[in-house]
C-alpha cells in the first residue's frame, strides 16, 4: 500500500518541483516516515497496550471504521436527491478525517525533530513542508479508504456500478480537503502568531473540536426533524455553495444526473477538483518557506515560563487567594492549582470539555421525546422539575476536575513538595479544594444558576443553593477517598484500579439517592431551605478533615 501511495505522490512530482521541492528527497522522506508510522501505534486508531505490555491487533480499529462507515453510507439513501445525501455523507466524512487529523496529528505536523535530523542536511523549507503535509495525507488516505468502502459499495445501488470510480475520486477529493483545509489553518497561525499563542490556539480548537462533535452527536438527532432533510434543496441557499462537502457532491450531481444540472453545479464540481491541486501549490509556495524557522521558535517557547526577568506583582489571583485562603499552606496550595491549571494543556484538554458536556446532556435528556416540535418540548421542560437534575449535572464537572487536578505530565517537577518542611500536606490539598471551588465550579454553578432563574423563575434559588450544597458534598468525598494526590504531582493514569472504581460507584450512588430525594420534597420550599443548613455543615465538616490529611494518606509519585 505504501509503494502505491509513493506512485501516486509521483504524479504531483511536475507541480511540485515548479515550486522548489526537491522531489528525490520528498519521496525518501515520506518512505522513512511511512516506515516509522508502520511501526509505531497511533493514538485514535490502535488499541491501548494491555496490561501483558503488548500492543493489540489493530485490526478491531479498522473493523470499527469499516462499521461506520456503513453508518455514514445509510446517508446515502436519506433522499431521494443524491445531492443532498451526498451532502450530509461528506459532511460527516470530513469532520470525521479532521478529528482524526486534530487528535492524531497535530504532533505531527508540528513535530520538531525534523530541525535535528534533516536541517543540518541540504534539504530546503519547501521540501520539509511539504513532506509534513503529504505523510499526513498518504496515512490519512488509508484510514479514508476504510471509512469510505461501504459508500463505495452502497452507491452502486443508487447510481449503478459505473457511480463506483467516481465515488472513489470522491473520497480522494474529501480526504485530500480534510487533510488542506485543516493545515491550512495551521500553516496561517504559525505565520500570523506568536509560538506561545499558537500552542494555545491549536489547544482550544482541539477542544472546541470535541465539543462540536459531541454536541453534533447528541443534539441534532433531537432538535432537527430528519423528514424534513429529504426535501430540501441544498443549492437553493446561497451560502451552501462556500461548503466543500458541496462541491464534492456536485461531481456526481454534474456527471450522473445531468436533468437537473445547472451553471452552478458544474462550477462547484470544478472548484472541488481544482481546490485541492491549487492548496498543494499555496502551501509549497507561499507558506512553507520560513516554517522550520517558525517550528523551531515554536518547540523553544516555553509556555510555562515567562516571568523570568519580570518583578513580580500582586494580581487578582492573589488577592482573591489571601481572601479564601488566609493560612499560609492553603494559600499556597490554592495559588500552585490555580497557576499550574491555567498553564497545562493537558488539564485542559481533559477538563474544559466537561463545562460544555453538561448543558449537552441536559437538553439531551430534556429534549427526549418523539412527535413533538421543539417550542412544545420547551413548553414542557418549564412545567416541570428537570432544573434540579442540571444543576447535580454539574458534579459531572467537579469530578473531572478532582480526577485530573492531581496528574501532570510534568509529575516529577512535584519534588518541591517533599522538601518543603510541611507537617500537614493537607492543608496543600485544602487549598487546592478551595481553588477547584472558587475559580471553576462556583462561577459554573453561577452560570447555570442564572440560566435556571431565567428559564424557571426565582422559585428555584433554595433548590439550586440545596443541590449545590450536595454537590460540594460529592465533591469532599470524591477529595477524601480519592484524590489522595498534591496538585500535579502524580503521572497521568488512563485509568483508575478497581477498588477506587467501586468506591466512585459509591460516592456515586449516594448522591443520587440525595437528588432523588431533593426531587421529591422540592413542592416543600421550607423544607428545601432548612435542609440547606445541615449541609453545610456536612461541607464543614468534612473538609476540616480533608485538611488534617497526613503524608501516610498521600500518594507519592516517584520523582527521582
Amino acid at each position: 500500500m505504501d509503494k502505491l501511495l509513493l506512485k501516486l505522490v509521483g504524479l504531483l512530482n511536475p507541480l511540485l518541483e515548479k515550486t522548489g521541492v526537491d522531489v528525490m528527497q520528498l519521496h525518501e522522506i515520506l518512505r522513512i516516515k511511512l516506515l516509522i508510522d508502520n511501526r509505531r501505534p497511533k493514538a485514535v486508531f490502535t488499541s491501548r497496550k494491555a496490561k501483558s505490555g503488548k500492543v493489540q491487533s489493530s485490526f478491531l480499529a479498522n473493523f470499527l471504521i469499516v462499521v461506520m462507515g456503513c453508518v455514514m453510507g445509510a446517508l446515502l439513501f436519506i433522499s431521494n436527491k443524491p445531492l443532498v445525501g451526498q451532502t450530509l455523507y461528506f459532511s460527516i466524512f470530513m469532520v470525521m478525517m479532521a478529528l482524526t487529523l486534530i487528535s492524531d496529528f497535530t504532533s505531527v505536523l508540528i513535530d520538531t525533530r525534523d530541525q535535528f535530523i534533516i536541517a543540518p542536511r541540504p534539504v530546503n523549507d519547501r521540501t520539509v513542508a511539504m513532506a509534513r503535509f503529504l505523510h499526513i495525507t498518504l496515512y490519512i488516505t488509508r484510514i479514508a479508504l476504510y471509512q469510505g468502502l461501504p459508500g463505495i459499495l452502497l452507491i452502486a445501488f443508487i447510481d449503478g456500478l459505473p457511480a463506483i470510480p467516481l465515488f472513489f475520486l470522491q473520497v480522494i477529493e474529501a480526504t485530500l480537503l480534510s487533510v488542506l483545509l485543516v493545515n491550512l489553518v495551521y500553516f496561517i497561525l504559525i505565520k500570523l502568531v506568536s509560538p506561545q499563542k499558537f500552542k494555545d490556539i491549536i489547544n482550544y480548537i482541539q477542544i472546541t473540536f470535541s465539543i462540536t462533535i459531541f454536541a453534533i452527536y447528541y443534539l441534532v438527532p433531537r432538535l432537527i426533524n430528519i423528514s424534513t432533510i429529504k426535501n430540501v434543496d441544498v443549492l437553493s441557499h446561497k451560502w451552501t455553495c462556500l461548503l466543500p462537502p458541496v462541491w464534492i457532491a456536485s461531481l456526481n450531481e454534474a456527471i450522473f444526473h445531468a436533468g437537473r444540472i445547472n451553471f452552478t453545479v458544474i462550477a462547484l464540481a470544478v472548484i472541488g477538483l481544482i481546490f485541492p491541486i491549487t492548496g498543494i501549490w499555496f502551501v509549497a509556495k507561499v507558506l512553507a518557506p520560513g516554517f522550520n524557522r517558525k517550528l523551531a521558535i515554536v518547540s523553544t517557547a516555553d509556555g510555562d515560563s515567562g516571568v523570568t526577568n519580570k518583578t513580580y506583582k500582586t494580581d487578582f489571583r492573589d488577592k482573591l487567594a489571601n481572601l479564601v485562603a488566609p493560612d499560609a499552606i492553603e494559600n499556597a496550595g490554592f495559588k500552585i492549582t490555580w497557576k499550574l491549571a491555567a498553564r497545562t494543556r493537558e488539564f485542559k484538554m481533559k477538563v474544559f470539555p466537561a463545562f460544555a458536556y453538561v448543558p449537552i446532556y441536559f437538553l439531551y435528556f430534556a429534549f427526549n421525546g418523539k412527535g413533538e416540535t421543539i417550542a412544545d418540548k420547551y413548553e414542557r421542560m418549564q412545567h416541570n422539575t428537570t432544573y434540579i437534575f442540571l444543576i447535580y449535572l454539574t458534579t459531572f464537572v467537579l469530578s473531572s476536575i478532582l480526577q485530573n487536578v492531581s496528574q501532570s505530565a510534568k509529575y516529577k517537577s512535584a519534588w518541591v513538595y517533599y522538601t518543603l518542611p510541611i507537617d500537614q500536606p493537607g492543608k496543600i490539598l485544602a487549598g487546592m479544594y478551595k481553588a477547584i471551588i472558587v475559580i471553576y465550579f462556583l462561577p459554573y454553578c453561577l452560570i447555570i444558576s442564572m440560566a435556571m432563574l431565567f428559564i424557571w423563575g426565582p422559585s428555584t434559588i433554595n433548590d439550586v443553593i440545596l443541590a449545590f450544597t450536595v454537590s460540594t458534598i460529592y465533591g469532599m468525598l470524591m477529595a477524601l477517598f480519592m484524590v489522595k494526590g498534591l496538585p500535579f504531582s502524580k503521572p497521568i493514569m488512563v485509568k483508575a484500579g478497581g477498588g477506587k472504581m467501586i468506591i466512585s460507584f459509591v460516592i456515586l450512588g449516594l448522591v443520587a439517592a440525595l437528588g432523588f430525594g431533593h426531587v421529591f420534597i422540592a413542592k416543600w420550599e421550607n423544607v428545601v431551605w432548612l435542609l440547606i443548613i445541615p449541609m453545610l455543615l456536612i461541607n464543614w465538616i468534612m473538609f476540616n478533615q480533608y485538611k488534617k490529611q497526613t503524608w501516610d494518606a498521600i500518594e507519592l509519585a516517584d520523582v527521582d
